[in-house]
């Protein structure tokens, strides 16, 4: 736990799959990580049979800000406007574990010793299934990046796993966070505008549909599996609530002793088996669906794309038509026609690979996600009813 300026936190990551077709010749992996006051240092192994690396094995640390620069590179890569781009890892965040961590050890001359003790090693937990949600989230990202055909040659991802020294990358100052959020808004009004536009290809006017109503149904999913996942929590709480009672009540009443304190430790024990419960259903339900609203958000993004240059195709042939009636500038036309043409086309024919390729990733993440889930849950219960069972035989013989 980060109690001091110079003290770090040292954690394997934790692998989640996404079940993407890797065939194997560039994995990717994150083996420690560590936390510091103000950022995470990940360490990234690579092992790489592609001929456009310089090395068979590598291993390079690299902090949250280089991964959205990444992330940047590959969006603003013109050439990769038909694929998906792997949406950005999100921002690690540990300021509320630190506070409550701060909270209570001030609070550490008001109560006593064994329920700081509780307390703390709580909290410890809390911020370690945190960190290795982070540690996972930036693994997954360099995952989908490397089990992609084309992401996976981009000379800025080979330059980000090959080279060994700091990439000098900053976090954005003001001007380029208005800059950004100005141009968020420009594209929010052009989508809007290419809502109404006719396109008469089958396949993409029912992917813009689904993937509208998709959007929407796991972005309310994703609350409810929040809420889910806080009530599980807040059950764990109440086990720990009611262990301490039955704590004080075993020191208070000295001819229940026994009873009280043989209760208070199952409470205890249940309270470390609900946290599991919550921790897991945060891991392999609210981070899967977190994950793949942000990708659903990428998939919109590149039917954006495609709508742009269908829209500049046809803004093209207009041009091309008005050149012809008054007889001027013609080839001009002609050739900036061409061109749209020939991107509208590129960027269809990729797409319609993409989606499909999304459509079967998806599935099989989910399937495998909710099976994990539904295994974990039938364990924990055996665990639960295990445990209760013990504690009622033992209460049996006080």
């Amino acid at each position: 736990m980060m109690t001091a300026e110079d003290e770090t936190t040292r954690e394997h990551a934790s692998t989640v799959s996404l079940n993407d077709e890797n065939d194997g010749r560039l994995s990717v992996s994150i083996t420690d990580a560590v936390s510091e006051l103000e950022t995470v240092k990940f360490t990234i192994q690579t092992k790489s049979a592609l001929p456009s690396f310089s090395q068979h094995q590598m291993s390079v640390i690299r902090c949250h800000e280089e991964f959205i620069w990444l992330h940047d590179m590959l969006s603003e890569n013109m050439e990769y406007a038909g694929y998906i781009i792997p949406p950005a890892p999100p921002k690690p965040d540990f300021e509320a574990a630190r506070d409550k961590l701060t909270r209570v050890t001030a609070a550490e001359s008001t109560i006593s010793e064994d329920e700081y003790k509780k307390l703390r090693k709580e909290l410890e937990s809390d911020y370690l299934a945190l960190f290795k949600k982070t540690v996972a989230m930036h693994e997954m990202y360099l995952m989908r990046i490397a089990a992609h055909s084309k992401l996976r040659e981009d000379s800025n991802f080979r330059v980000f796993l090959e080279y060994a020294k700091d990439l000098k990358v900053r976090s954005k100052n003001k001007k380029e966070l208005i800059g950004g959020f100005f141009k968020n808004m420009t594209k929010n009004v052009d989508e809007a505008l290419l809502s109404s536009q006719k396109d008469k290809d089958e396949f993409f006017l029912e992917r813009k549909t689904f993937l509208d109503d998709y959007h929407t149904r796991i972005r309310d999913t994703t609350k409810k599996t929040e809420l889910l996942s806080e009530s599980t929590n807040s059950l764990s709480v109440d086990y720990m609530q009611l262990a301490g009672g039955f704590a004080l009540l075993s020191v208070q009443d000295p001819q229940l002793q026994r009873f009280m304190g043989q209760c208070a430790i199952s409470f205890e024990i249940m309270q470390k088996l609900q946290k599991r419960v919550s921790t897991d259903e945060d891991l392999k339900l609210t981070d899967l669906f977190k994950y793949y609203q942000r990708e659903a958000q990428a998939a919109k993004s590149l039917l954006y794309r495609r709508g742009r240059a269908l829209a500049d195709k046809d803004i093209a042939e207009n041009k091309l038509e008005k050149a012809q009636e008054k007889f001027k500038d013609i080839p001009t036309a002609e050739a900036y026609l061409q061109d749209c043409k020939i991107r509208f086309e590129s960027i269809s024919e990729m797409a319609k690979t993409e989606l499909e390729t999304f459509k079967v990733r998806r599935l099989e993440t989910y399937r495998k996600h909710l099976v994990d889930m539904s295994e974990l849950q039938i364990r924990h219960s055996q665990s639960k009813i295990a445990e209760l069972t013990k504690g009622l035989e033992l209460l049996r013989e006080l």
